[in-house]
């Protein structure tokens, strides 16, 4: 039997979920992460979504339009409380000590370490959550 080749994936361009207040996810992901705004809705599907009365908001680091979408979902009810997250890495000390400064600033409750302890070992990492109780890890990739 031959083996299955490889998904020639490099990296993950952008994330997409629910929040329930725009707004209020607004500022916490710009004031963590000091993310840019880079639309409101988007002309491809603006009219399904006020049809659907959803809204939605993209965010940038600053590589492509978007890295990071928030989508308002008015009937929408989240069970945030799981191992369900995502994980957004820096590669410099600085930039993690930065986050994490900001983090603490907003005065949010920082988990140590990984989300969970089996997974690949990392110079550092911590972990928050937003204000729908979204996980967020962050990890500081390893010197090669």
């Amino acid at each position: 039997m031959n083996a299955p080749a490889r998904i020639p994936v490099t990296n993950l361009q952008h994330h997409v979920f629910y929040v329930t207040d725009l707004e209020r996810s607004k500022a916490f992901y710009t004031g963590v992460f000091d993310l840019q705004f880079s639309a409101l809705n988007h002309p491809d599907s603006s009219a399904a979504m006020r049809l659907s009365q959803q809204e939605m908001h993209f965010f940038s680091f600053g590589f492509h339009h978007h890295d990071l979408c928030l989508v308002k979902h008015h009937k929408l009810k989240m069970d945030n409380n799981s191992m369900l997250h995502f994980t957004l890495t820096v590669k410099e000390a600085e930039a993690f000590d930065d986050v994490r400064r900001r983090a603490g600033e907003m005065g949010l409750s920082i988990r140590e370490g990984r989300m969970l302890a089996s997974a690949r070992p990392v110079s550092r990492a911590f972990c928050v959550r937003d204000p729908d109780n979204h996980w967020i890890e962050i990890i500081q990739e390893s010197s090669r």
